[in-house]
């Protein structure tokens, strides 16, 4: 998940891959070439950003998950895998595409570009602490980028405040703060801003009530009560016969899919999933994301 989001830091952190991430790879490029397609069939390039999202992440649906595709033995390169997803690189490749100009092959250099801006700190990779581990704090760094408004409170949210110390409490499960104890200092000063913020939530037991604020494509965070932790797993909505499902790559699915229950009824079976934080994209490409 975009950050210890989660699921699959919790769960799988003890792998670590050894991957190199140069350039993308031919598999890769095939599939954004059929993308490429697809979005000229749909038209995308006409709609607004928004409005994009549900045939973006459709595009993906059925794509194999995997988790730990970003961790690679150096953070120096963005990591592109189209091929296999978790929730968080889901959310991402989605986005990345879905702020494109316009869809053809000379966009290719532009959606890498997107995909850093969206997965590290302002924009830049230094190091591991860069990348936007925590999702409360990839909320906070996107909303400052302007390309997502918080919702939460305007949906019914209330104060949250899960108080994240997951990655430095644990650090031997992560190979680069285990090795290096300045960057678990680093670390720690990030879980401090983020624990200093003011973050809102929508309890579990109030998900049916929000879903008439609700819209096509809005990105749901998924809160939990695992301690240290601030979310648990991350999607969008999807509008369907009058209620809100999840549109996600599911570790329990194994591929992209949309949940076979409406969003309260998915989250009722998962007892760590404590309420939702809910965010909606920008209407129009943002300037430094058109170049």
């Amino acid at each position: 998940m975009f950050r210890i989001l989660i699921f699959f830091h919790f769960f799988f952190l003890s792998v670590w891959y050894s991957c190199t991430a140069t350039q993308i790879c031919k598999e890769d490029r095939n599939i954004l070439q059929n993308f490429w397609k697809y979005a000229k069939e749909n038209k995308l390039a006409d709609l607004p950003v928004n409005e994009r999202i549900p045939y973006v992440a459709r595009f993906f649906l059925n794509v194999p998950y995997k988790g730990n595709t970003l961790n690679v033995a150096k953070e120096n390169l963005p990591v592109i895998n189209l091929r296999e997803l978790d929730c968080v690189t889901f959310i991402e490749n989605v986005l990345a595409l879905s702020f494109l100009p316009d869809y053809n092959s000379g966009y290719e250099s532009v959606f890498v570009k997107n995909i850093v801006r969206i997965r590290y700190r302002r924009g830049v990779i230094e190091d591991y602490t860069s990348r936007l581990h925590y999702s409360s704090d990839w909320l906070y760094e996107m909303s400052q980028q302007r390309l997502l408004t918080d919702l939460t409170l305007f949906a019914g949210g209330i104060n949250y405040r899960p108080q994240v110390c997951f990655m430095t409490q644990h650090y031997d499960r992560y190979p680069p703060l285990k090795r290096d104890r300045v960057m678990r200092l680093k670390m720690k000063e990030i879980e401090s801003a983020i624990n200093k913020r003011t973050y809102y939530y929508i309890p579990k037991a109030n998900v049916e009530k929000a879903y008439g604020r609700i819209k096509n494509g809005d990105v749901i965070l998924i809160t939990t009560n695992i301690k240290g932790l601030d979310t648990s797993h991350i999607g969008f909505a999807l509008k369907q016969n009058g209620k809100t499902y999840l549109l996600h790559a599911s570790s329990a699915g194994r591929k992209v899919m949309v949940s076979e229950l409406p969003l309260k009824e998915y989250m009722e079976g998962i007892s760590s999933q404590s309420g939702i934080m809910v965010a909606r994209v920008a209407k129009t490409v943002p300037v430094s994301f058109a170049d």
